[in-house]
């Protein structure tokens, strides 16, 4: 992900992701985790591809998306696959999001949406820690090029 100015942002390996036993979200470090459940579009299908990454472990300090929060309107992502084909979208928007309100947010869960759109999510660092983790999220949200 470059911001507007070319500056490259994130640049993480893209793997398959499931919830956890406590139904979180949570790739392994070092790593962008793709929301790949049943019925959750790969980036650059129909509906919202889900991306999540930490922005920092006790182990590795700064993670893959520790510069998340820095991504601002405008912004452009790609997605590149293995197989070399790529996808680009631009951001529209990138703010807090407090945790409980997350999984509720119907316009970052949004699966049935006939466009193929990106949300990235990762822990809000301006928040508060609580039981060793964020209390916010930080979530951008982005649309393909046009």
């Amino acid at each position: 992900m470059t911001s507007r100015r070319g500056a490259r942002l994130v640049d993480a390996e893209l793997i398959g992701a499931g919830l956890d036993d406590r139904g979180i979200l949570a790739p392994p470090a070092g790593v962008a985790g793709w929301y790949d459940e049943k019925g959750w579009p790969k980036p650059g299908f129909p509906g919202a591809a889900i991306l999540a990454g930490h922005i920092n472990t006790r182990v590795t300090g700064p993670d893959t998306f520790a510069r998340l929060p820095e991504v601002r309107p405008g912004a452009r992502v790609t997605v590149r696959y293995s197989s070399g084909d790529e996808v680009q979208f631009v951001v529209t928007r990138s703010k807090a999001v407090p945790k409980k309100q997350t999984p509720k947010d119907d316009s970052i869960w949004d699966a049935g949406n006939p466009r193929p759109l990106l949300r990235l999510i990762t822990c809000d660092p301006t928040t508060p820690v609580r039981g060793g983790h964020y209390v916010g999220n930080w979530v951008v949200w982005a649309a393909p090029m046009a």
